[in-house]
């Protein structure tokens, strides 16, 4: 036979929340649940005239009534119907006074699972039900006159129907002691009721733990001496050495004169449900993967620390810790030995810091400390000294040894902030400086961050929309050849045209663009866009320009890039020979295997391959011979001063020579001037890239630029 369900009434006005706990238990089959929500505590009265309800679930505020005058209302009205306060005010005092006052449980809104509420829900109706007969028994015990055998039978069943111990503390000649205790005491503490009765309250409280002992002490004295009843959860000491939980309710009783002469109450063990709700209190206060405190609880020692060193007149500090490279380490190695590593350097960190301050765990590869109380400044430094000296030795991940530094942030507080949240975001911000500035270091905040930060943040939102709306634009940098005497090529260059901000420099927001992951369809706009142009050019008789589009680190190790690739050539119908793409050599040393493959194929499609930068990164002969390189790009840093340093012409006939020997092209950036020009042809520079041709320029403004023979007037060459 199908058991009934049991139906609950839900007295919250949030209707996301009761949707929420509909979710939970509407699947739960043994028992089944029916939830009926009332959205003030007036509807919810007129509900429960209605009957049928086996128990509520309530919200101490409500529209129409607050605190705990509303859960009052509600039981002095239904007092047959059990309840359990479910509530977003945490307020241990509160809990106290609503348990004593007959609630069944006090919950707090985003505090339990599912599995928790359902033990609460049956917990509380099996116990509010033997709370309810054992009550009926009393009162029917002191006006009937049935027979002692007759008493004693239905006090038997109904002990044996209740899931705790009853028992009743008796005032007797040398004081209170234990009357009566029923057989369930066994299961719970592990000795008989008949080794227990009779004892002495005092001698009795010995099982309870040191540390509760004077919470029970006094509940039990202010039911003796006030008649109040009592709800409280405390340890006692099993016969095995084991500590138990349990949940003690009792009451006074008192004789005609007012006097109090037995406590009668129900002892419950609760461990297994203690033991749920501090296994799904570990879960959700903290880290999975290191078992730190996360971050919420984090936040709460900020606060209580940063108004403990204001009333003090005293300080503290936050560093953020966050390791250098740490995605490269995961996309390389895999998530398994990156969380190996996360693991390694909490229990590295921890011994970095003293038991009073706190470590916890962001996410990612990104941690937090808490100083609570710091004397000076200098023993900040010193705890971050500390830090980045422990990273200096390997970190021993599988057999495989893994060496990795990090960035530091830093912010003090009450000085840097006042708040947890404002602490925080600035120890961030100078994190993020720190590896801005070559990373393996410290960084404290200083006001002038926040104006960055801001900026910073300006950009990431505004760059998230530029695509859709339309403001990006391709601008063109023509580059000639000095062998020929014509431009035979164009470097594809991205603008940003911002609605308030006008054009955004591309050092402000390509860096972001990577860290955010936007690069990828951005790159893909502007790989697009150039071909496409490209097209329209060799419809317009220009066949032999050729176009070069910079492909930033991120981009070119992305897992898709050739099937982007060929994709966009056959979407366009352009030949991959009119295609370049340029890396820089930062980027072409990383991941050496993957990287050779990855060229080789481009090779083979047939593209062209550039290096930028030339002469600013390794500079290495042997990616020179290994990969399938065409041309090389020198730096301007080199140019600049070409016609001034000797070191730099040094530098640049040594390139262009190399060069030449293994049969590559070489480009000049940043040519500005005449002198550097004639240097440049000097040295058989082949091709040249500056304002001293043209500045980058729309599209439409290439083919007007090559025809006009700008480049006779310029450079006195003729053209063959």
């Amino acid at each position: 036979m199908e058991k009934k369900a049991i139906k609950i009434l839900v007295i919250e006005d949030d209707p996301n929340y009761f949707v929420l706990l509909s979710e939970r238990l509407s699947n739960n089959q043994n028992p089944s649940f029916q939830l009926t929500r009332s959205k003030l505590l007036r509807s919810g009265l007129e509900r429960l005239r209605e009957g049928d309800m086996d128990l509520i679930l309530l919200d101490l505020m409500l529209p129409d009534s607050q605190g705990l005058a509303t859960f009052a209302i509600v039981h002095q009205n239904f007092p047959a119907v059990p309840i359990i306060i479910l509530t977003s005010v945490d307020d241990d005092e509160l809990a106290a006074k609503s348990i004593a006052l007959g609630a069944q449980d006090y919950l707090l809104k985003g505090s339990f699972d599912r599995q928790l509420l359902i033990k609460s829900i049956c917990y509380a109706i099996s116990r509010h039900h033997g709370q309810i007969q054992l009550q009926q028994y009393y009162l029917e015990n002191e006006a009937s006159k049935r027979t002692l055998q007759d008493k004693d039978e239905r006090l038997r069943s109904l002990v044996a129907n209740i899931p705790g111990a009853v028992y009743r503390y008796q005032l007797g000649p040398n004081g209170w002691q234990v009357e009566f205790l029923s057989d369930m005491i066994r299961e719970i503490t592990g000795y008989s009721a008949s080794k227990l009765m009779g004892r002495s309250i005092s001698k009795h409280f010995e099982m309870v733990l040191p540390l509760d002992c004077s919470m029970v002490q006094e509940a039990f004295n202010n039911a003796t001496q006030l008649g109040n009843a009592f709800s409280i959860d405390y340890r006692i000491r099993h016969a095995n050495g084991d500590f138990r939980w349990v949940h003690d309710q009792g009451r006074a009783v008192k004789d005609e004169t007012g006097k109090v002469k037995h406590i009668d109450g129900v002892l419950y063990d609760i461990t297994e449900r203690r033991k749920e709700k501090e296994k799904y209190n570990q879960l959700i206060e903290h880290d999975a993967l290191t078992n730190l405190p996360n971050r919420q609880r984090f936040e709460v020692a900020l606060d209580a620390a940063i108004t403990n060193v204001r009333i003090k007149k005293e300080n503290g500090a936050v560093l953020i810790i966050d390791l250098d490279h740490f995605k490269r380490i995961n996309d390389t190695l895999g998530h398994d030995k990156g969380d190996l590593l996360i693991q390694a350097v909490s229990v590295r960190l921890k011994k970095t810091i003293y038991d009073s301050d706190m470590l916890t765990r962001i996410g990612g590869g990104s941690f937090m400390i808490l100083l609570q109380r710091i004397s000076k400044v200098e023993l900040v430094e010193n705890v971050a000294n500390k830090i980045l000296t422990a990273f200096k030795s390997p970190f021993l991940i599988k057999d495989q040894e893994l060496f990795t530094t990090c960035s530091i942030g830093i912010a003090l507080f009450p000085t840097d902030g006042e708040k947890s949240d404002e602490v925080i975001k600035h120890a961030d911000a100078a994190m993020h400086l720190a590896k801005e500035r070559g990373k393996d270091r410290y960084q404290f905040y200083s006001p002038s961050m926040s104006n960055k930060s801001l900026e910073r943040l300006v950009i990431e939102n505004s760059l998230r929309r530029a695509l859709e709306r339309n403001e990006f634009c391709l601008f063109y940098q023509p580059q000639f050849d000095l062998r020929v005497g014509k431009v035979t090529g164009v470097e594809a260059l991205l603008r940003w045209k911002h609605p308030d901000l006008g054009f955004v420099p591309p050092m402000q927001f390509i860096e972001i663009a990577e860290e955010t992951g936007l690069i990828h369809p951005i790159g893909e706009w502007v790989l697009r866009n150039a071909c496409e142009q490209k097209k329209e050019w060799n419809k317009m008789g220009f066949s032999s320009l050729r176009v070069a589009v910079n492909l930033s680190a991120r981009q070119f190790h992305y897992v898709n890039l050739l099937e982007l690739v060929r994709n966009v050539l056959a979407s366009v119908h352009l030949k991959p020979e009119d295609l370049e793409l340029e890396l820089t050599e930062s980027t072409i040393m990383s991941f050496l295997e993957e990287t050779t493959t990855t060229l080789d194929k481009l090779k083979e499609m047939g593209i062209r391959i550039s290096i930028d930068d030339f002469g600013t990164g390794y500079s290495s002969l042997m990616y020179l011979k290994t990969f399938p390189i065409n041309t090389i790009k020198i730096d301007k840093s080199f140019v600049r001063d070409v016609t001034l340093d000797s070191d730099d012409r040094a530098i640049t006939n040594a390139i262009i020579s190399m060069a030449h020997s293994l049969k590559l092209d070489v480009v000049a950036e940043g040519v500005e001037t005449m002198e550097q020009l004639e240097l440049l042809k000097s040295q058989n520079c082949d091709i040249i890239q500056g304002f001293l041709f043209s500045k980058p320029i729309p599209a439409d403004e290439v083919i007007a630029l090559i025809s006009n023979g700008a480049a006779k007037k310029i450079f006195n060459i003729n053209p063959e």
